[in-house]
Formats: structure tokens, sequence, C-alpha cells
């Protein structure tokens, strides 16, 4: 056998492993030309961009849900739903009920009350007392007038005072006479009474007075000439 020295060993060893490699650089260089490793052995594409159009950017407000690793996320914010609330739920407005004031307080009712002229408890000052058979109790007061009498009603009373509703039931067998009356010493009022057909007809007037809470009077007479007969007062007033 040859004696390969060391020198002679390297030189060889090293011619082979050259052509190894040049052995393997063709075989690359052949594959390259063969054809495209892509068309040949289609692969996983590429992102798509803007400029490929057989690959158009989805829309966000139409993505669907990709689920990856379960997390789910949605392209388009405003097609995501409601978080729920976890806090206490909130009742709803209470309707306030429409103010109401108190009912007003009913009116007093009214009181009428009649009034004998013949009663000892008015004021007959230089007055008569004549005999009715068509008046109340059978008697009226006369003489009024032409400063020969007053007479004057007493205790006239009313709860809460205004206007008093005053029928004056009076005799007249004349043409008509005149007389006055006033209220707790205010101004007369002057007034006409009719004949009556007679001096035991009865016939009545109605005035409206202003009455005070209380006990009121209420004066006939006539300076000037002679009053009717006068039968009674009937007073209504609250």
């Amino acid at each position: 056998m040859w004696r390969i020295g060391p020198v002679r060993l390297l030189a060889v060893v090293g011619v082979g492993y050259l052509i190894i490699v040049l052995t393997l650089a063709a075989v690359n260089v052949d594959l390259g030309l063969g054809g495209s490793p892509a068309a040949d052995h289609p692969g996983p594409a590429g992102p798509a961009t803007d400029l490929d159009p057989a690959y158009p950017t989805p829309d966000a407000t139409t993505a669907t849900p990709v689920e990856r690793g379960g997390e789910v996320r949605v392209g388009s914010v405003a097609s995501r739903p409601a978080v729920p609330s976890t806090g206490p739920p909130t009742a709803p407005p209470t309707a306030r009920p429409p103010a109401t004031r108190p009912p007003a307080a009913p009116a007093a009712p009214m009181v009428v009350r009649s009034y004998e002229a013949e009663s000892a408890e008015n004021g007959l000052d230089d007055i008569r007392v004549y005999d009715c058979p068509g008046c109340s109790g059978g008697k009226k007061v006369g003489n009024i007038g032409r400063d020969m009498g007053t007479l004057r009603f007493n205790g006239l009373t009313a709860r809460t005072g205004g206007s008093a509703t005053v029928t004056i039931a009076y005799v007249n067998g004349e043409s008509p006479r005149v007389g006055r009356i006033s209220v707790n010493g205010a101004a007369p009022i002057t007034l006409t009474f009719p004949g009556t057909g007679g001096w035991s007809s009865v016939g009545t007037m109605v005035v409206t007075v202003p009455f005070r809470p209380g006990a009121n009077t209420l004066t006939m007479f006539n300076p000037d000439a002679p009053a009717p007969d006068f039968d009674k007062i009937t007073v209504a007033v609250r």
C-alpha cells in the first residue's frame, strides 16, 4: 500500500470537500430553473394590500367576528352589544300628583227671622198699637211720622254680617206714603209705600241693607209727613 503523508492527506480531503460543495450548488441551480415554487407548490397567500384587486380590504363596519383563542373581536364599535349595567336597578320616576287646594269652607246658611212691630223689645216712642185683623198677631203700629212717633226694631242679629234682605209688612189705606229707614244710625233710606186698599190689608216691600255681626237696629220714621202703619219685618241674613 501507498503511504500517504499528512500533507497529501489534507490535500485529498480538501479536494473532496470542494467537489461535494460544487455538486450541491449545481443541484440547487437546476431546481431553480425548473419553475416557480409558488406556482407548482401553492402555499399560504400573503396579506392582501389595497394595490391587489383580488384581495379587497374588508369594510370595518361589515367585518365578521374572528375567533382567536376564545376572544371575539368585532370590527365596528357601533355593532357591539351594550354592556349590561352591574349596578342596582333604577326605579322609574314616580309621577307627582297634581297639587290640590283644600276645599273652601261652605258659606253660612241664611237665617230668616221675623220681628213683630208691637213687640215690647222695640223702641216705641210716641206711637200707638192698633188692632189689625189682617196683620200678624192681630196688631200693628201706627202714628209714625210728622214728628209724632218713631219705631225702632232692636236686636236684629247676624252671625257674619253682610247684606241683609229685609221684607217690610206695612198697611196703608190711602195714597202712597213716604217713610225712611236707618240701620245702626247710618244715613237713612227713603221709601215710598203704595196703598194697600185698606187699613187692615197688608202689603210688603223688600229692601237690602248692610248688617254687622251681632246685634243691629232698624229705625222707621219720617220728619216731614205721616208714614204708613207697620205690621212686622222679616230679615234674611247670614
